[in-house]
């Protein structure tokens, strides 16, 4: 019986925090109320603090394992172990592909991270600072060349992938393709000579 009690109140919690997660994304933190969230998640207010003292709590609670799980998958995906220089773009490619379907799983949660969020110019910071990081990794291996201002190209990335979160959270483009698209313009830009001779390189 217990054990029934304990089950039936880990899916009111995950209830309550999908409800959350939807009425802020839908309403805004501000204009959100505690009465909202539990007519949208089917409970009472007395139920929201068996778990939650307050709407802050809550809102936190989400934004915080958002960051958790981002930090998670930029660790994941970090180039430190040194790969053959053909095998770069598509670990890039890879990392970016991981990242994006992440974003796009839960795209309330995105833009209440990203967007809404008092904390999200601080979230921002640390994707660049990570950013910053494994640039500085890679240029160490000698995947990135060594006359790149790193801190500005991290600011360039964050921002692009600022705009392209947009798109995903909208549903306005595919992740993957995304992914394989903002490769392209990261490691070869826009001059025609790039792509092609780091391709005669890797023939040679």
């Amino acid at each position: 019986m217990e054990r029934n009690r304990t089950k039936k109140g880990e899916l009111s919690r995950i209830r309550l925090l999908e409800a959350a997660t939807q009425q802020f994304a839908l309403n805004g933190y501000f204009t959100t109320k505690i009465s909202d969230i539990v007519k949208a998640a089917g409970l009472t207010q007395a139920a929201f603090y068996l778990y939650f003292p307050s709407k802050d709590a809550i809102f936190s609670e989400l934004v915080n394992e958002y960051r958790m799980r981002l930090k998670v998958l930029a660790n994941a995906g970090s180039l430190v172990t040194p790969l053959p220089s053909s095998d770069v773009p598509e670990q890039v490619k890879e990392n970016l592909k991981n990242l994006f379907l992440f974003l796009n799983a839960s795209p309330e949660l995105t833009k209440i991270a990203l967007y809404d969020s008092p904390d999200s110019e601080q979230i921002k910071k640390e994707m660049m600072d990570m950013i910053i990081h494994n640039l500085r990794s890679n240029q160490e291996a000698g995947h990135v060349r060594k006359d790149l201002p790193i801190e500005v190209a991290a600011e360039c990335m964050v921002a692009m992938l600022e705009r392209m979160v947009t798109k995903i959270v909208n549903e306005e483009t595919n992740p993957v393709s995304l992914a394989n698209d903002i490769t392209d313009v990261i490691l070869y830009g826009i001059l025609s000579h790039r792509k092609d001779d780091d391709h005669a390189r890797d023939c040679m």
